[in-house]
């Protein structure tokens, strides 16, 4: 006997011959020991108390929840519906049903349960947490917002509803929002694991990577090791604060327990490229093709290409990834051609012109990356498919397989020359190209840009004359840079709304300096020299080290000794450009 229990006490999953004929008193048992944890003991009480009571209606609810937790959904259900009809107004009951319809994405059924629900229970948080996620698993993220922000006018600590919304907030990109509702989500709730999850993704998105790190160091610690998605994205953090050793060791630790996880390799796949073994990175690499959300989502109804003699066949090439990776990739066609393939290339609609003129033996289609290409029907009957980023794996093994070119891109000339008596018009001086800003908040915005302060060391440098590359609403921070420094730079928003306009203003340029971002990869395709400045947790185009850029041997890298620190950088860049000023 545990002290301070009494020998008169009457433990609640036990009752007395006189207890146990009341129906009531079973069935009260039994929701103390489904509170309790003891199913067995619950489900024992219940059964007893409907071989008394079939039509018990609180009974019948009862079983229907053991059997829902048992995973025993087509009885539960039967139950529960049974339960309903002869207790209209039970709220629990009605929300059981709810929950299993939906599961089974029978969503009428499931939202009338749920209007139901409200009728009798207007102020029922849960009820509003239900339609919330079927809104959104209809693809409703508006309504699924709203529903859950009625749960949490109702129910300010309902975690489910908190990490629910931060996790469609997540997905809006709201993510300040997203962090604040996690917060409070794990506030009321610290052992919601899912809620700690989605705090840690929202810490990567707003690019605060080492909370991001703290996050997921201390969910992996909490969570057992085989629990792989907290492990992949702890290896993600250790990515982006620059410790390499402990990310690939979070992503091997994932594929000891599943050696094909998608994601882990294709994580892995980026820090093998970063380090140059190109020959065990591709297979990783082609990963992205499984992973939700990266990779080549359309299907393409073509043979896959992995490598067959390509003498008198045709070859269809699918685009992907950003303008920057189909420029990168489109360095692999004359290889291709060699092999003696016919190509068709399909690539984004702004590069059209620009490889139509680069590659005239190839079909260039340029399109919008639509679920279902429209140019399938265009095409007849080719031999094989390949997606653009598969293809270095068959060309670009090893460092020495990198071809020393000129510039595979060939800029339009007459294009050219229009620009280069543009550039003349200007003062005198060394013309210089400069793109300041680079990627998206889902491609770490924050480490790869500078604002034109940061960049006044470069902006001050004698004898140059600066001219924008740079993308986006940027007339007001040249305006400030004018009233506040006395500093002009050209901006021709002609130059950068037509790729094909911004290649020829490239090719007619002295010298780029940028960040990192598809300026670089258009000047280096183009053979022209350009200085790129590089954080200290670069991206896998740009290696964990050295100056030179194996797909562009015009471009010399310049990088960060710390993060967030681009003094010595831009002083290399001030006293390079005045050099070549003056020379």
């Amino acid at each position: 006997m545990r002290a301070g229990d009494s020998p008169n006490m009457t433990r609640p999953d036990t009752l007395t011959p006189r207890a146990a004929a009341d129906p009531s008193a079973a069935l009260d048992a039994a929701e103390r020991a489904l509170a309790d944890g003891d199913l067995a003991q619950a489900q024992k009480l219940v059964r007893e108390a409907l071989a008394r009571d079939p039509e018990r209606a609180r009974a019948l609810f009862l079983s229907g929840k053991l059997e829902h937790l048992a995973g025993r959904t087509e009885s539960a259900t039967q139950l529960l519906e049974r339960a309903a009809k002869l207790d209209p107004a039970h709220v629990g009951t009605r929300l059981q049903l709810a929950k299993l319809y939906r599961r089974a994405r029978d969503f009428d059924r499931c939202l009338d349960e749920l209007s139901l629900v409200l009728y009798y229970a207007p102020d029922n948080a849960d009820a509003y947490f239900e339609m919330g996620v079927v809104h959104r698993l209809r693809g409703d993220l508006d309504g699924a917002i709203d529903f859950l922000k009625q749960a949490l006018e109702r129910d300010p600590e309902h975690a489910r509803a908190l990490n629910e919304l931060g996790w469609l907030y997540c997905g809006r990109e709201r993510f300040k929002e997203a962090l604040d509702v996690l917060e409070r989500a794990i506030e009321a709730d610290p052992d919601n694991i899912p809620a700690q999850n989605n705090l840690g993704f929202a810490c990567v998105r707003l690019e605060e990577y080492d909370r991001a790190l703290a996050v997921f160091q201390k969910l992996c610690r909490r969570t057992s090791k085989s629990m792989l998605w907290q492990r992949v994205n702890l290896g993600n953090a250790y990515d982006h604060t620059g410790n390499l050793a402990e990310s690939e060791r979070a992503y091997e630790h994932v594929l000891r327990y599943e050696s094909n996880h998608f994601t882990a390799r294709w994580n892995r796949a980026h820090l093998l490229l970063g380090r140059r073994q190109f020959e065990s990175a591709w297979p990783d690499y082609d990963y992205r093709l499984l992973t939700e959300g990266v990779g080549h989502p359309r299907l393409v109804p073509f043979a896959p290409w992995k490598g067959e003699p390509l003498a008198g066949k045709r070859l269809v090439i699918s685009a992907e990834q950003g303008l920057g990776d189909q420029i990168m990739f489109a360095s692999c066609i004359p290889d291709l051609l060699r092999q003696g393939a016919s190509v068709i290339l399909e690539c984004d609609h702004r590069l059209a012109a620009l490889f139509q003129r680069s590659f005239p033996e190839v079909r260039v289609i340029g399109s919008r990356h639509e679920l279902v290409p429209t140019w399938l029907r265009e095409v007849g009957h080719p031999d094989y498919h390949v997606p653009a980023g598969s293809l270095p794996g068959f060309f670009r093994k090893r460092l020495a397989d990198f071809p020393e070119h000129q510039g595979y891109l060939r800029a339009d000339p007459e294009k050219a020359a229009r620009w280069r008596k543009r550039l003349d018009a200007l003062r005198p001086g060394l013309k210089v190209g400069l793109s300041w800003r680079g990627g998206t908040r889902s491609t770490r915005r924050r480490l790869r840009s500078l604002s034109l302060t940061d960049l006044l060391p470069v902006l001050r440098a004698p004898g140059c004359r600066f001219v924008s590359l740079q993308y986006g609403d940027i007339q007001a921070d040249l305006d400030a840079l004018r009233q506040s420094d006395g500093i002009e730079i050209a901006y021709w928003k002609e130059a950068i709304a037509d790729y094909d306009e911004t290649a020829a203003l490239c090719a007619a340029l002295d010298f780029t300096v940028s960040v990192c971002t598809s300026v670089i990869h258009l000047n280096g395709a183009l053979g022209r020299p350009a200085w790129v400045m590089v954080p200290a947790v670069a991206e896998w185009r740009y290696g964990q080290q050295g100056e030179r850029m194996p797909w562009y041997p015009s471009i010399r890298l310049l990088r960060q000794t710390a993060g967030g620190d681009w003094s010595d950088v831009l002083a290399t860049i001030a006293s390079g450009l005045a050099a070549r000023a003056t020379a």
